[in-house]
């Protein structure tokens, strides 16, 4: 497990040398991982650089990886779930609210800019256990919404998929943010993202507060499209 899903006891957390410990380590990490994966980063290396013990280093999380999820997730949370009691009002604007969020979650990844470059850059503990972050807050916004959806019915697969969609969408944005080189305003990546938003997300409950999600289906039986002459993408005009 992660220390990411660890949580230090009110004693150590109220305890200043913890704190100081904690803030020495936090803020070598934070520049190491920015040159490199924190899982590269020994316990050795890390305390080294932050100046102190590694028995001390063990009070606060098993792993350097860990401690920086722990230390990201911390950052993230208050942002992304304080505003999820505002999606349940009966017309509440959806879309507004997401971007509230992205722009929390951009705000942060602006501060951090190096740390999420090493990141993005592959598969990790970190960026699995930020997965998992996401798609926590993700499932509280998604039961909220589902709670409230009459059209189409919010089964457990729909549920399911809304959740892990936006969970990969929120590290998607993040990723295409850092590819581009952080050349847009987080203003215009929320525009661009929202622009793509699935619909379920930009919904608003109607004024007895339910949602229906009115959106065409394709047909399991539809005919293939028939090929035009060279140029074209549709059938032959009639």
């Amino acid at each position: 497990m992660l220390d990411s899903q660890r949580s230090p006891s009110r004693d150590s957390t109220d305890d200043p040398r913890y704190r100081r410990v904690r803030q020495q380590l936090v803020g070598a990490l934070l520049r190491m991982a920015g040159q490199q994966p924190a899982q590269s980063i020994s316990v050795k290396e890390l305390t080294a650089a932050a100046g102190v013990s590694r028995a001390s280093f063990y009070a606060h999380a098993s792993t350097p990886a860990g401690l920086l999820a722990e230390t990201l997730i911390a950052e993230l949370r208050p942002g992304l779930t304080q505003l999820s009691g505002e999606f349940g009002r009966a017309g509440a604007d959806h879309g507004a609210l997401w971007r509230r969020i992205y722009l929390a979650l951009l705000d942060h990844v602006a501060e951090h800019r190096e740390v999420y470059r090493v990141i993005s850059s592959g598969e990790s503990p970190v960026s699995s256990a930020l997965t998992r972050f996401f798609e926590e807050v993700t499932g509280g916004y998604v039961q909220v919404v589902a709670a409230h959806l009459v059209a189409p019915p919010a089964t457990p697969l729909w549920r399911t998929m809304a959740t892990t969609q936006q969970a990969h969408s929120m590290l998607a944005v993040v990723h295409a943010w850092i590819l581009t080189g952080f050349a847009d305003a987080p203003d215009d990546v929320v525009d661009t993202y929202l622009s793509l938003a699935p619909p379920w997300q930009l919904a608003r409950a109607d004024a007895s507060g339910q949602i229906s999600l009115h959106r065409a289906r394709i047909s399991r039986s539809s005919p293939e499209p028939t090929a035009g002459p060279p140029g074209t993408t549709g059938p032959d005009p009639a």
